[in-house]
């Protein structure tokens, strides 16, 4: 079934539907991004290397987590205090078995999450804003939950980022925030034919 799930799940519409989709591939969601080369973890250590000053327990949201592929990267760096959030219990279970966050929520970012406002030194977002995933209404909410100077770091599909309605939402939001990086484009799965190209925005909350 492998490389059938990216488009799969990347051309769902129904969230029942997807969330049954990740349920079945959870336990393979891992060797299928380490087959297709996942690039979003190396560029996230490049950006907390170059762009962002954090200490070690500052307090960080993967918002998205999925397994904990990405959150891994976190823990490389040897960042302490790292919370997940996920709609997909599925997923989560991998996760929670990884031992790489303090806390997992069982959380849709498509409306208002029960999570306080101004709590995270760092937002990580990838492969998540994205065509039959979560659009582009939850950067007002990965907004709220950043403390103020805090970061967001955001991965976007460059086909979809006007397309979608990203590109409006940012610009909407202006005055929430400040651009630090915008990366060039890459190749989100190298090994994946039907992967998108995508860019990294990191952003700090004014």
């Amino acid at each position: 079934m492998g490389k059938k799930w990216l488009n799969i799940v990347y051309n769902e519409k129904n969230s029942q539907r997807l969330k049954k989709h990740y349920k079945d591939w959870a336990e393979e969601y891992d060797n299928d991004l380490n087959e297709w080369g996942y690039a979003y973890p190396k560029k996230i250590k490049k950006i907390l290397k170059n762009h962002i000053n954090l200490n070690k327990h500052s307090k960080i949201l993967d918002a998205g987590c999925g397994t904990g592929y990405v959150g891994q990267a976190l823990v490389d760096l040897k960042f302490k205090h790292i919370i997940g959030l996920d709609y997909s219990s599925d997923m989560l279970k991998v996760a929670r078995s990884k031992n790489i966050y303090k806390k997992l929520l069982c959380e849709s970012l498509t409306k208002r999450t029960s999570v306080e406002s101004n709590q995270f030194d760092l937002i990580i977002c990838t492969g998540v804003l994205t065509s039959g995933h979560v659009g582009p209404k939850a950067i007002k909410e990965l907004i709220r939950l950043a403390k103020p100077r805090g970061y967001l770091i955001l991965s976007i599909s460059e086909k979809i980022f006007s397309k979608l309605g990203f590109e409006e939402e940012l610009k909407k939001r202006t005055k929430q925030y400040r651009y630090i990086n915008l990366s060039r484009p890459f190749i989100a799965l190298p090994n994946h034919k039907s992967s998108a190209t995508s860019r990294m925005h990191t952003l700090q909350k004014i």
